[in-house]
């Protein structure tokens, strides 16, 4: 029976109808294959709005706890019984490709800068100066800083993962980096050249996997399907050290790694006795339902590695990430580090922790999913007129989206195409490790760094290159 808190203050509706749910299916309070009341019936029950259940609904199904099955209402999927027993109770630079030409580019949609009046100047300057007020006498201001970074900072860090991500962890397992290429570095100089390999999705990051290329670590890849890594395609006899995933947004390709899937991961981990990368790096930025909860949320084995950055809502050029390690090692590897000092700007460390503590943060992240969503559902209507049946890939998140052509194209040539009419787009051949396995239908379109008001212009300016 759902019971629901009205009182202020209180958690939304629809998430405490989610909630109460999922616990009840993780408890084999509903088993696998029964079906949920309907929409309509359970918003009568519970007098609240048949939206308020439609969301609630929603948020199951993308993390993969039910199902919609067509004509038949919702039931309930089969989740492992491991995890049963245990629960029951990043940014594309432009390819700089020999097929790439600098001139005469109006509209560059890459996913690696924002547009100018994205930045929250306001917000920025009236914590940067709070901060630099804080540090005026401080002892800090003019000495180096421990490793692991501002202890306020890693401490409003495990404070809003908890809230936003399910992560509960400790401020000393969180150190504060550059972002992802600093911390997948300092992971690589950790564990060590092993001789074993690392596993990633196939496509996925180029960006990490040069870190793991030049820490020496050989790559073994596995392609994705619709609910992201798929390890029946893993080589079984491969030495695997790490598995790089993006669970929550795969890169590019953008589906989410249900319960079940995450699960078979952690067993898989296990078996191979490996650790997980988690890059988790546009989690915030969901359009039309609450974020996904991260892995290391379900982490009971202690093996997931979780990767978070501040570039996608304050702006590229930020350059703050973090880690969460797990406990089994984080001891060792800060004693691995002792000697190390933190390389991140300390007055952006305070300031940073002033905006995650006075609700700031949240207010921008709401303000960067309402500017992106309108932004890609801008680009899909564009779309929409151009006479071949052009598809955009189905975003409910993120900065990026893939268009996908009814034939094999040219990816080089269709770029060419585009640089003509003053437009810049991306090949996807940059994500595949196996070149040989990429679809030759696709390209990549970032829209961070094109105003609103821009995209007709641009969109028309696609269809004079490509319609012909």
């Amino acid at each position: 029976m759902i019971h629901l808190d009205r009182s202020a203050g209180s958690s939304p509706l629809y998430q405490q109808i989610y909630q109460q749910i999922k616990s009840e299916i993780l408890q084999g309070y509903l088993p696998p294959a029964e079906r949920l009341l309907g929409t309509r019936t359970l918003a009568k029950m519970l007098g609240v709005s048949r939206n308020t259940v439609d969301r609630a609904y929603m948020q199951l199904t993308l993390e993969g706890y039910i199902e919609s099955r067509q004509n038949a209402g919702f039931y309930v999927l089969k989740l492992p019984k491991a995890f049963q027993s245990e629960k029951g109770v990043n940014d594309i630079l432009p390819s700089k490709e020999a097929c790439s030409n600098d001139d005469h580019i109006v509209y560059d949609l890459t996913n690696s800068s924002h547009t100018n009046n994205l930045f929250p100047k306001k917000v920025w300057k009236k914590h940067y100066l709070q901060a630099l007020d804080e540090l005026d006498k401080a002892e800090q201001l003019s000495t180096l800083q421990p490793f692991q970074g501002e202890y306020k900072l890693r401490k409003e860090i495990s404070r809003y993962l908890e809230r936003i991500r399910g992560v509960k962890c400790h401020p000393n397992q969180i150190i504060i980096t550059s972002g992802l290429q600093q911390s997948l570095d300092y992971i690589c100089q950790f564990l060590g050249n092993t001789q074993k390999s690392v596993l990633m999705e196939d496509p996925s990051y180029p960006k990490a996997r040069e870190i793991f290329k030049k820490n020496a670590y050989p790559i073994v890849t596995a392609e994705v399907d619709e609910k992201g890594l798929d390890l029946t395609k893993v080589d079984r006899s491969a030495e695997i050290e790490m598995i790089y995933t993006t669970p929550s947004h795969q890169f590019p390709l953008g589906m989410i790694m249900p319960i079940s899937r995450r699960q078979e991961l952690l067993a898989f981990a296990k078996e191979k006795n490996s650790f997980i990368i988690e890059d988790d790096y546009d989690s915030e930025l969901r359009y039309y339902q609450r974020p996904i909860p991260a892995l290391k949320s379900i982490d009971y084995l202690d093996l997931v590695i979780y990767l978070g950055t501040f570039s996608k809502i304050l702006s590229p050029s930020f350059r703050m990430g973090y880690m969460v390690l797990p406990e089994q090692f984080t001891e060792a590897f800060l004693d691995k580090f002792k000697l190390y000092n933190s390389t991140v700007n300390l007055l952006n460390q305070i300031a940073l922790a002033n905006i995650l503590s006075s609700g700031d943060y949240d207010r921008l992240v709401r303000k960067m999913n309402h500017v992106f969503k309108k932004r890609y559902e801008a680009f899909k209507k564009e779309f929409e007129q151009f006479k071949a049946p052009i598809k955009l890939s189905s975003n409910v998140s993120g900065q990026y989206f893939l268009v996908t052509f009814p034939d094999k194209i040219n990816q080089c040539d269709v770029i060419k195409r585009a640089e003509k009419e003053g437009v810049r787009v991306y090949d996807t051949m940059q994500f595949w490790q196996e070149k040989a396995a990429c679809p030759q239908e696709s390209l990549f379109l970032g829209f961070s760094k094109i105003d609103l008001e821009d995209i007709p212009d641009c969109v028309k300016r696609l269809r004079k290159a490509w319609e012909n």
